[in-house]
């Protein structure tokens, strides 16, 4: 996924986020409707204004409801992509419902023979359509359709009575109904921009220059998420330490510019094979660290680390050359080999060292780092290392 891409992501969840904050001009709209409803019914007797606004208030009372749904589903797991289109669809069909009661009310009113309730409900119209442009412009298609249900009704009931001032009416409506969607664009627009330069310096204070990966401050981030994970639905992960193989020799022969494409070939390699609630990020030099989530047993750790160690070990193609690199590995799994990102960093370090002094092997789990590994007594059992022929340097013109 690139960065534009990832940063439209995040402006459309936080869209979505946004939407989701209009509690108080929920239960005004849905308080005038039920207050001129029964006002309605009461001066004319009509009882199909106070069913109307009855009904509205129920729609807003399911709005509500809808909204404190949405904070409880919020803190415990964040929103992604997928769940943020299913909040939103749920959300415009609030606001759609609250618009055909809008335009409902409108039309029983403008069939009434007593003025007063026309009066009433052009300022209810009127009220509604300057409140939702100006609060749900942010996704244009809801308050667009909103507008649509609740102005087009009342347009046609306002020409139902065949007068003047009633034409008049109804051309207002429509002058406001059409120039309301200047406003939903600009205002669109201008939340976007400014949730787009957001959202893009916090990728950019997350990421890693050189290579566009996360950096430690996402790292960080990203454990607690994986971690609350395992609190909640006991899924196991994985932390796992890469170092790159003869990197030094191939940036000292090469040159520095040739080093920094090989690391941003390394990115790209470790990026494609994860899934999506793993991570790959760089931490400094050579060295990167992957979480990968939803581990079952050691298997699966064996079985990614073994894809790391061929990928990273494939020739890379730079200006003519052919260079081919190699890739330690060290591991530590959550939570056998501790819970917190410091110990598990530690002791996949750990692995990953004992794998480096051992040149026969290129990954191992923090078990092994034991046993190869004398300095480093305190790293607990675990699985055991995985073997791998080492991959020499090779360079070729």
């Amino acid at each position: 996924m690139t960065l534009s891409s990832k940063v439209a992501n995040t402006v459309y969840i936080e869209f979505v986020r946004l939407l989701y904050t209009a509690r108080w001009p929920i239960a005004v709209v849905g308080a005038a409707i039920l207050m001129v409803g029964l006002a309605v019914g009461r001066q004319t007797g009509d009882l199909v204004a106070p069913a109307i606004g009855i009904i509205g208030m129920l729609v807003t009372v399911g709005r509500l409801a809808l909204c404190v749904a949405f904070d409880r589903t919020v803190q415990r797991r964040p929103l992604d992509l997928a769940s943020a289109k299913v909040w939103e669809r749920r959300l415009a069909i609030g606001v759609i419902a609250t618009g055909v009661c809008v335009g409902g009310f409108a039309v029983r009113c403008f069939l009434l023979p007593d003025l007063t309730a026309h009066m009433v409900a052009g300022g209810l119209v009127f009220g509604y359509c300057a409140g939702t442009t100006t609060r749900f412009s942010i996704r244009p298609w809801i308050v667009k359709a909103s507008l649509g249900v609740s102005v087009i009704p009342a347009v046609s009931a306002a020409l139902w009575n065949f007068d003047l001032m009633h034409a008049a009416q109804a051309l207002l409506f429509l002058i406001f109904f059409f120039g309301g969607f200047e406003l939903i664009v600009y205002i669109h627009d201008t939340t976007r921009e400014q949730l787009t330069l957001r959202a893009e310096a916090a990728h950019l204070a997350r990421a890693d220059v050189l290579t566009k990966l996360p950096n430690r401050l996402r790292l960080a981030e990203h454990f607690e998420e994986t971690a609350a994970r395992l609190r909640r639905h006991k899924e196991g992960f994985a932390v796992i330490g890469v170092d790159l193989d003869f990197f030094k020799e191939a940036n000292d022969r090469f040159g520095h510019a040739t080093g920094d494409e090989l690391l941003r070939m390394v990115a790209t390699r470790l990026t494609g094979l994860l899934r999506e609630h793993d991570l790959a990020a760089r931490i400094g030099g050579d060295e990167f660290v992957v979480i990968q989530a939803d581990v079952s047993d050691r298997r699966d750790v064996e079985r990614l680390c073994r894809r790391i160690v061929e990928t990273l070990s494939a020739p890379y193609a730079i200006d003519g050359h052919s260079i081919t690199l190699g890739a330690s590995l060290g591991t530590a799994i959550a939570p056998d080999d501790g819970t917190s990102l410091d110990d598990l960093l530690a002791k996949a370090d750990a692995a990953l060292y004992a794998v480096k002094r051992n040149r026969s092997g290129r990954t191992s789990g923090a078990a092994a780092a034991r046993d190869a590994a004398p300095l480093a007594p305190d790293v607990p059992d675990g699985a055991e290392p995985t073997r791998g022929a080492p991959q020499p340097l090779q360079f070729h013109a």
